[in-house]
């Protein structure tokens, strides 16, 4: 695993933080080498067409088995919640999830099938495949996350550490698919949806924060969970160097 060092805050830090302050921090903080989306290794080699279609494929695949794996313990999320509004939006998120319910589309693993199947990559092989050593480390986690840490701390971590940085990384990536690989929009439906989806998890980010992260203690927990999260996604998606 590649990881960034720095110090982190204390607890006093912590808490002397606004909310916008805390989760400014994070983000940048998810911004680091190593760590998250942002400037991830495989963005620069699709904008550049240096990424071949044997690294796109187990890439995709592997993004696949992740993203269809860890979407239970958001389940789980739901369950722990204490709060009937919060669970509103989760049992949504999940519908449009497992079901494109509110995009009229298709489930979100399915739709990032269909763009493999656009580079090569055999979909029915594929959902019968496992997760490698990186993958099972980052669904394990949301499991973890999910059972052992308070129920607000996973979705903090994928708002802030992960889904604010989406608009900006997938816009990349649809530019260099387009450039350099000749994919349609149709084929691109995945990356595309998720664009304008995500553009509003930055502010969520924040409202977590400010609503049930009030305390240093609480803070700790999304601070250190976030980045844990966005290490180990930096680790998923950099699979794609391990094939030529």
């Amino acid at each position: 695993m590649t990881i960034a060092i720095e110090c982190q805050p204390s607890l006093d830090e912590l808490g002397a933080m606004t909310p916008e302050e805390f989760v400014g921090a994070l983000r940048s903080v998810c911004s680091a080498p190593g760590r998250g989306m942002a400037n991830h290794p495989v963005v620069a080699a699709v904008e550049n067409g240096t990424a071949t279609l044997p690294q796109l494929q187990l890439f995709t695949e592997q993004f696949y088995l992740h993203i269809r794996n860890m979407l239970p313990w958001i389940g789980q999320i739901y369950v722990r919640c204490p709060y009937e509004e919060v669970r509103l939006t989760l049992v949504k998120n999940l519908a449009e999830e497992c079901l494109g319910t509110f995009t009229d589309t298709k489930a979100h693993p399915e739709l990032l099938l269909e763009f493999g199947s656009a580079i090569g990559l055999d979909a029915e092989a594929s959902r019968a495949k496992e997760q490698l050593l990186v993958g099972r480390q980052l669904t394990e986690y949301f499991e973890f996350m999910s059972n052992c840490r308070p129920w607000y701390v996973a979705l903090a971590a994928i708002g802030i550490g992960l889904e604010s940085f989406v608009p900006d990384t997938f816009t990349r990536l649809v530019a260099g698919f387009k450039l350099n690989y000749q994919l349609t929009d149709e084929q691109l439906v995945f990356w595309t949806m998720h664009i304008l989806a995500d553009q509003e998890h930055g502010d969520e980010g924040i409202e977590i924060v400010s609503e049930y992260a009030t305390t240093p203690e609480a803070r700790r927990y999304v601070y250190e969970c976030t980045v844990e999260t966005s290490e180990r996604y930096f680790d998923l998606w950099n699979i794609f160097q391990s094939v030529d």
